[in-house]
């Protein structure tokens, strides 16, 4: 457990260029060669993205591994995929031996968000391309590693923002881009309403681990600060503790707010305030229960709001987008989306007073309703078609647009536990302060502290 995983940025030029050249080669060969592909990370969210990528692969696609600190779900995942598919992957428990071997070509990163920047690093080095579950990054700095790494080794890395594949979202932003029938947009608005009163996740319970053992354990840490094995720290809610997420916005307004950037056609914010923090829960989270983000852009302002302890309000369902223009507002989510006109008045001859006229209200524009689903496998297949092509400008959401999204969210994150207004340099990746200046307690946040053994490999 005291290898460093640093150790991979040491790797000759000539192996890392003939490793690429296998990986790039094999990628060309056809679509009748098969892709081998290992997943590290084996909870349900890598599960599902894995088997997206076997389904729609077919006989082009074969999974030869998988990797997680958890021996039940290793054998769950087993199970599940010779069940399903007839393949028995090889296990492993350190993902540094799974990306030695020679024959994997795709790695798909289900892990902990604060995972995800080491395996993708270390996979873009030894010649696999990768999908990487949102957020791709634990922080700002880590996503520009990311960047770097994937441009550096030529490797295709999608980010599961799956929404980018789904034709109603596709639809939704045409009728966006096209002519923008709204008007002038000048604000946008996302949101995640729930209610977890009054106990939440509750407090957990200081422990040795039940599922894994403390050497284990210690490889689940990685980077993060070595503490006290907590239930509530570990599988699935470990998304509420900032050692290795961001709480909502990082895993839910990242999906939400990519609709705004991409609708928007806008890369970065340029101002973030934010308020809210853990102020109602009886449980032991650190993300907060409610929060609240405005977001500064060229042209137009956003705001995120979330709750854990109230929901929907006069929206049918908890989350979504919303777009306002001078001449309607489009509403999305998963369920679909829908235009709703702003009204305007209107001079007509009255029918009911010959030669006199009367006003009444018409549309702005034309309203729709139009019905939709979340669906993975349409991403998975446009990361298998940019693997065999070749061409990153291709992928449907791409490290670059990945890392752009999570940064938004980051600083939101940043901006509430500095408790103060911070403005965002997109060409330097720094914080500063508003005359431009650079912000040094701020940009201290863009990074975190690595436990010794897993520092981030140099890029």
């Amino acid at each position: 457990m005291n290898r460093s995983l640093s150790r991979r940025s040491v790797l000759t030029a000539g192996a890392t260029a003939a490793a690429a050249m296998t990986r790039t080669t094999r990628a060309q060969n056809g679509a009748n060669d098969k892709l081998t592909v290992a997943l590290v990370g084996c909870g349900g969210q890598g599960r599902y993205d894995t088997r997206s990528i076997l389904e729609v692969g077919g006989n082009g696609t074969v999974l030869a591994a998988i990797c997680d600190v958890d021996q039940q779900r290793l054998d769950d995942t087993t199970g599940e995929m010779t069940q399903k598919f007839g393949q028995t992957p090889e296990q492993y428990k350190d993902y540094r031996k799974l990306l030695d071997r020679k024959d994997i070509d795709i790695v798909v990163v289900g892990t902990p968000d604060h995972w995800h920047a080491a395996v993708e690093i270390l996979a873009c080095q030894t010649g696999k391309d990768v999908y990487v579950e949102k957020p791709c990054s634990h922080t700002i700095h880590e996503g520009k590693q990311m960047v770097k790494a994937a441009r550096k080794h030529k490797r295709i890395v999608q980010v599961g923002q799956q929404q980018r594949s789904d034709d109603h979202f596709k639809e939704a932003m045409a009728y966006l881009h096209n002519g923008s029938p709204l008007g002038k947009i000048t604000r946008t608005f996302t949101m995640n309403y729930g209610n977890e009163t009054p106990n939440g996740i509750g407090m957990g319970k200081d422990e040795r681990p039940s599922q894994v053992s403390e050497q284990d354990y210690d490889m689940w840490l990685g980077a993060a600060p070595k503490r006290p094995f907590n239930s509530n720290r570990f599988h699935y809610l470990w998304r509420w503790f900032y050692d290795y997420a961001g709480g909502m916005i990082c895993d839910w307004n990242v999906h939400i707010q990519d609709i705004v950037q991409w609708g928007m056609q806008a890369s970065a914010p340029k101002s973030v305030v934010a308020s809210g923090g853990k102020v109602a829960l009886n449980d032991n989270r650190e993300t907060p229960d409610m929060m609240d983000v405005v977001y500064e852009y060229d042209g137009f302002t956003q705001v995120y709001t979330m709750s854990k302890v109230y929901e929907k309000g006069r929206y049918p369902d908890g989350y979504g987008t919303e777009f306002f223009g001078t001449d309607g507002s489009m509403f999305s989510n998963r369920s679909g989306w829908e235009v709703t006109p702003q009204m305007k008045h209107k001079s007509v001859d009255d029918p009911d007073k010959p030669g006199e006229k009367k006003s009444i209200q018409v549309p702005r524009t034309e309203a729709i309703k139009k019905p939709g689903k979340d669906s993975v496998p349409p991403h998975a297949q446009n990361f298998l078609d940019c693997v065999r092509s070749r061409k990153a400008e291709d992928l449907h959401c791409d490290i670059l647009v990945g890392h752009q999204i999570a940064t938004a969210c980051h600083l939101g994150n940043i901006a509430l536990r500095l408790g103060k207004k911070i403005w965002w340099d997109a060409e330097r990746e720094i914080i500063t302060h508003q005359d431009g200046t650079p912000d040094a307690a701020a940009n201290a946040w863009l990074t975190k502290e690595y436990r010794k053994g897993y520092e981030l490999p140099e890029v």
